[in-house]
């Protein structure tokens, strides 16, 4: 699906400050089905998408050139192995 002539005028940088925004009147927000539990407030109305299907892309983020742990290691590989890179 494409939305075109929408623009994205900001970003909430946690589900809690997504629903004050949203609760504020500051747009719209979207979460996974997992986190709707948590998102129950009496200023905030809660849709499914009308859509079969619908993807999330999530980004892993961390400094570039900077250690990273083998832990971290180990699940990135995984992902690339589950997801391709």
């Amino acid at each position: 699906m494409r939305f075109s002539g929408l623009t994205c005028a900001g970003s909430a940088g946690s589900l809690h400050m997504m629903l004050t925004l949203v609760g504020a009147g500051f747009g719209v927000g979207f979460t996974t089905e997992t986190r709707i539990a948590t998102c129950q407030r009496p200023d905030v109305v809660i849709r499914p998408l009308a859509t079969a299907s619908a993807v999330i892309t999530t980004y892993l983020l961390h400094v570039d050139g900077a250690p990273v742990p083998a832990l971290l290691e180990r699940f990135i590989a995984r992902l690339r192995a589950h997801f391709g890179s």
